[in-house]
């Protein structure tokens, strides 16, 4: 086979391809993958052709305070091979595999059933090329949450942040950050910080180059990930007369970061909120309501409780979706029992046309709820190698 001499010619041939096409025309041959594979070239390529849009999202079991192995993934963008049929085989691990995090195009996973936290092993993996790295254990006792902080707009390398409780400092975490450009260990980022509000480490959410953990309390917490800098962030207040807040969803679509309190007696009305750019407050983007879904969907009602537990369903993800040339809409998947319901925040509708198939719609019957927002992984199909 006679191949072009000129490099810069044939990056600018294989820079021109769609994803899919670029990523199979790697075993071509070692030239091209050794083109495709230069850090400079991922980069390159992902400025011209940008993934802004999440292709769909995973999602993992959530029921009685226990992990189910089991995946399932739901596209969002009309192609249902976004990503491969969703299994971790791939990953050799005796005790199994559960996500842990996931950001653009990478999910964190580690090992699923461990007793102590010294046997659990963690990996970085892309399940469209079926890839994955084991990364070392962070040296701590306890580990409160750990998430990706992934730009390939930005840079091919990724960094894992891991938030450790202090072995010494009661009431204490301590940052430890592993990057994939400097090397195979951890480091710590900062001094040990008192945590004295209630924050949930275990479900970052990447956004403006932090990561962010709402908190229950009066605040959340984000961490820049370039300047390694905690800082606060403040939350709505919480109604009066209620003693806890009520969170509903938190996550990133679209370039914003969005937040879903539900509280009562008419659980199905309720606001879809937004954090503004300079973080000094969140404020109203939608308002839902859903009370008119139970004529459609009687599973979503049960009688004989309080109202504020009369009507079954959870939001669990946010998604945005190009309708025309420079036009999107907000769309929120809903979960009911044996249903997902993609719901139009726009004008209130439900949205008959969504990418994905009925049967990926479709959920086993039960008498609760199988998926929660905190099990609902987005995936965006981007070129990034590990």
């Amino acid at each position: 086979m006679k191949y072009c001499e000129d490099p810069d010619v044939m990056i600018e041939i294989l820079r021109r391809l769609p994803l899919k096409s670029l990523l199979r025309s790697r075993c071509v041959c070692k030239w091209w993958n050794h083109l495709i594979s230069e850090p400079l070239f991922i980069s390159n390529y992902t400025l011209c052709n940008p993934q802004h849009q999440v292709s769909g999202f995973y999602m993992q079991k959530f029921l009685f305070l226990s992990m189910n192995p089991e995946l399932r993934f739901i596209p969002c963008t009309g192609q249902v091979d976004a990503a491969p049929s969703p299994s971790l085989s791939f990953i050799e691990d005796e005790n199994g595999v559960c996500i842990k995090h996931s950001c653009n195009g990478l999910l964190l996973c580690s090992s699923f059933r461990c007793c102590l936290e010294e046997e659990r092993k963690y990996y970085i993996c892309k399940p469209t090329t079926r890839q994955y790295k084991p990364l070392p254990r962070p040296a701590c006792n306890t580990v409160n949450g750990i998430s990706i902080a992934f730009d390939p707009k930005r840079s091919p390398h990724y960094k894992v942040i891991c938030i450790c409780g202090h072995d010494l400092l009661a009431k204490h975490c301590q940052i430890k950050i592993y990057n994939s450009y400097e090397g195979c260990s951890w480091r710590d980022s900062g001094n040990p910080f008192a945590v004295l509000d209630e924050f949930l480490f275990n479900r970052g959410v990447f956004w403006k180059g932090a990561l962010h953990w709402v908190g229950k309390g009066k605040f959340s917490l984000g961490f820049d990930v370039e300047r390694e800098l905690l800082f606060k962030t403040p939350m709505p207040p919480i109604p009066e007369g209620w003693a806890e807040r009520r969170l509903g969803y938190f996550g990133e679509s679209g370039g914003h970061l969005y937040l879903i309190e539900i509280y009562g007696p008419q659980t199905t009305v309720f606001d879809v909120m937004e954090m503004s750019g300079d973080y000094s407050s969140w404020f109203v983007k939608y308002h839902v309501d859903l009370s008119g879904l139970a004529a459609q969907y009687p599973s979503m009602i049960r009688y004989n409780v309080q109202d504020i537990h009369r009507s079954v369903f959870s939001a669990l993800h946010l998604v945005h979706r190009n309708v025309g040339e420079n036009e999107e809409e907000a769309i929120l998947v809903l979960h009911i029992p044996g249903k997902l319901i993609p719901y139009n925040l726009g004008d209130n509708t439900l949205i008959d046309d969504f990418d994905s198939s009925p049967d990926l719609m479709s959920m086993e019957e039960n008498l609760g709820l199988s998926y929660r927002w905190e099990s609902v992984h987005p995936f965006s199909n981007t070129l990034c190698y590990i």
